[in-house]
């Protein structure tokens, strides 16, 4: 089974730090522009980067890449990336929210709180990966993702 395909799930959610900018090409460039699951990143970065994920990234790759805006309605195909120095959060209704609320394992956005909310949003319909990473973020609210028979979802 190709986990990335399946059509049991609805969402994915991925989390990078240290290295993250080559194994997130390595990884994205090889989606098809049909990709149907949305793909939302935690990449640890610096406050003034702004757009410059997305703007290295989206050459490289067949389907959308922008920056995750407040209130927007996920939709299928189209990857999101957390913007730098807020932390992203999936809401019920599966919108965005921002949030600049305090570090959470030294980081804002902090793979964290993406994963734990996104847990809550799409339940057995997601898949979690932590790419890269030199500290513990991710690593708790990575173990609430679950499938149907309660194993965890890794790659």
């Amino acid at each position: 089974m190709n986990i990335l395909s399946d059509k049991a799930f609805k969402a994915i959610v991925i989390g990078t730090s240290a290295g993250g900018l080559s194994a997130l090409s390595t990884l994205l460039e090889k989606l098809p522009p049909s990709y149907h699951l949305p793909i939302i990143i935690v990449q640890h970065r610096a406050k003034d980067q702004k757009s410059l994920l997305e703007e290295v990234l989206q050459p490289k790759c067949k389907i959308k890449i922008k920056q995750a805006d407040e209130k927007e309605k996920i939709e299928k195909g189209v990857v999101y990336i957390a913007p730098p120095d807020y932390h992203l959060l999936i809401e019920n209704d599966l919108t965005f929210s921002l949030s600049c609320d305090e570090l959470v394992s030294y980081s804002r956005p902090s793979i964290d709180v993406l994963f734990e909310s996104a847990a809550l949003a799409y339940r057995e319909t997601l898949i979690g990966i932590i790419l890269t990473g030199a500290s513990n973020d991710g690593f708790t609210n990575h173990k609430k993702i679950r499938r149907t028979d309660h194993s965890p979802v890794t790659c």
